[in-house]
């Protein structure tokens, strides 16, 4: 138990440590905003002297010239702190904003290196959650920390000047903070032990409440509308409870600490009327303490919220720096080997895969793709067709076997071998923006001729020239103003703008109607000459021009060949491409 508290206080101050080190970046505006909260610090230990010293020239001295002259100092005093907070405000914010914006680009570029695998557990409402609210809170977290120490040293500063004008009354003022900072320790010990239930709660309805928007048009026709309301119900309701708890144990501890202030209020009272009538205390001093005591004795409180801060600063720096760091999630594994030309030959040898362990979904396969050919691989659901493509991909690693591209293992290639691979799957994502804007996602510098180009390549071009705004259309989040068909046609002119080498159309095609189809499969021919094509299809009719079809039964491919070698020599094949030859002919005859 002691070892794994050790290890976590480690990755705590190591989380702390690596987001500290985003604000070296900006030396200066972190100078500019501590020298004023310096200012601020010096300015709250003057303040309350001076007050003291208006206070006692009216009342003891009864020098009113000189309780005008300090009220003007006083004043001055507190006009300067309003300008020194007025003017803290753009070194802060833009620390925070700068900051937030670095950790936010870092952590999103390497959270697109967590294995897919993980996003599919995980949720995509975690990620969510840990870039906004958790990120918000961490680069709040840093004024917060800098305004406590400031405000710390101040009444450090103030508690020193009390023991040197009064031992007793020192004295005190420590008795009742080592008071006040034992309360906070239990109150941080439930913080840390409930505030990490709650974010996960929280987590939790973010995740289900995302993917419910995305899932909108499913959920509207399969009648799931009650069912997902039920869901988000008892997860609030869950995280309610958790949330209410924290709640209550924080108030009420907050509460005991306020009995015990209002105990040493009394006691701070009646030890000042003792000492000013031994003569040991004088007036002015006692106006000036009793001014700013309670800030005074808010001292553990200070040292109680420092801590707390920092506790809060550790639990969502972790939670952050989880999605960049090692061993929290799995990553996706990359060597440094960068080919200067690839040629697109593709190679597995003896590969296995399991998404489940004992589950195996690919079982020792191997085949060899030529490059400038065109392949296909076919067999009933769930064979693992789209598995052979992920992993082609590198979406996932082989759990056993090789994959070779131009005879390098994949382990070893580097991240930016990316480039040279492009998969177009049966439901292709498309951005919130026009479709200008979509296609410049994947070449910053194209042209409007070759937008056009690819869209033609697509069969998409016809549409997309009748719409109103043209190129400059918006598609709403996912495409969704626009048919499957249609979003299929601009995913493929988006993955022809890429040029990769290796073209993947993962049932890419299967929302197109047949004479789409079939000019879209006629195009793809017409480029295998400079490109490695592979196709998964359902519909059997538009792999018949493929180089190699590759038959998968359970994980194995069963058998190759050419359409015709398949016709002949492969019985399952045979018979599914004439039964949909035969649906193909009744549905004609329907029309």
């Amino acid at each position: 138990m002691k070892e794994a508290a050790e290890k976590k206080a480690i990755k705590g101050y190591k989380n702390l440590k690596h987001y500290l080190s985003y604000y070296k970046k900006y030396k200066w505006l972190c100078f500019g905003f501590w020298a004023l909260l310096i200012c601020t610090g010096v300015i709250n230990f003057f303040a309350p002297l001076v007050l003291g010293k208006v206070i006692s020239n009216m009342t003891t001295e009864q020098n009113f010239d000189l309780a005008l002259y300090y009220a003007l100092i006083f004043a001055g005093i507190e006009f300067l702190d309003l300008v020194i907070n007025y003017c803290r405000v753009p070194f802060f914010k833009k620390l925070e904003n700068y900051v937030k914006r670095d950790v936010k680009l870092e952590i999103l570029k390497k959270s697109f290196n967590i294995n897919i695998g993980e996003y599919e557990k995980l949720g995509n409402g975690a990620f969510i959650t840990r870039l906004t609210s958790d990120l918000d809170s961490l680069a709040n977290s840093f004024k917060r920390i800098s305004e406590t120490v400031v405000d710390f040293m101040s009444k450090i500063g103030f508690i020193v000047f009390v023991f040197i004008v009064n031992y007793w009354l020192g004295l005190f003022l420590v008795g009742f903070i080592v008071v006040r900072y034992l309360v906070y320790l239990v109150r941080m010990h439930y913080y840390a032990k409930l505030k990490s239930g709650v974010l996960r709660r929280s987590e939790n309805i973010n995740s289900v409440i995302g993917e419910s928007i995305r899932g909108i048009k499913d959920i509207k026709t399969l009648g799931l509308s009650d069912n997902i309301i039920s869901r988000v119900n008892d997860l609030q309701t869950d995280y309610i409870k958790a949330d209410n708890k924290e709640w209550y144990v924080g108030s009420f501890l907050y509460n005991l600490a306020s009995c015990v202030r209002v105990v040493c209020n009394l006691l701070f009272i009646l030890i000042c009327i003792h000492l000013i009538r031994l003569g040991r205390l004088d007036l002015a001093v006692f106006y000036s303490v009793y001014v700013y005591k309670n800030s005074v004795m808010e001292f553990a409180v200070r040292l109680g919220e420092l801590q707390d801060y920092f506790k809060e600063v550790e639990v969502n720096a972790s939670r952050v720096f989880q999605l960049s760091g090692e061993g929290y999630y799995t990553h996706d594994k990359f060597g440094e080997v960068e080919p200067a030309q690839y040629n697109g030959n593709i190679e597995f040898k003896d590969v296995s895969f399991e998404y489940v362990e004992g589950e195996p979904v690919l079982d020792h396969v191997s085949f060899k793709i030529q490059p400038n050919t065109h392949v296909a691989f076919v067999g009933e659901s769930g064979c693992g067709k789209s598995t052979v493509v992920s992993l082609i991909c590198k979406l996932y690693e082989p759990t056993t076997g090789q994959i070779l591209f131009d005879d390098v293992d994949s382990k070893v290639l580097a991240q930016n071998f990316g480039k040279n691979v492009t998969m177009v799957n049966q439901s292709p994502y498309l951005f919130n923006l026009t479709i200008r804007e979509n296609m410049q996602l994947v070449d910053t510098n194209v042209t409007d001729e070759q937008i056009f180009e690819a869209l033609k390549f697509a069969n998409a071009y016809d549409f997309v020239k009748d719409l109103p705004e043209g190129l400059d259309s918006f598609l709403g989040e996912g495409g969704t103003r626009l048919s499957g068909g249609q979003k299929q046609r601009i995913c493929i002119a988006r993955a022809l703008l890429k040029d990769s080498k290796i073209l993947i159309f993962d049932e890419a095609t299967s929302a197109l109607d047949n004479i789409s189809q079939q000019y879209v499969m006629d195009s793809i021919e017409g480029i295998k000459a400079d490109k490695t094509i592979i196709t998964i299809a359902h519909r059997l009719s538009t792999i018949e021009n493929c180089d190699v079809i590759y038959f998968l039964d359970n994980g194995k491919i069963s058998d190759y060949g050419t359409h015709e070698h398949l016709l002949k020599h492969n019985k399952k094949y045979s018979t599914l491409y004439n039964k949909q030859k035969k649906e193909k002919t009744s549905e004609k005859k329907v029309d």
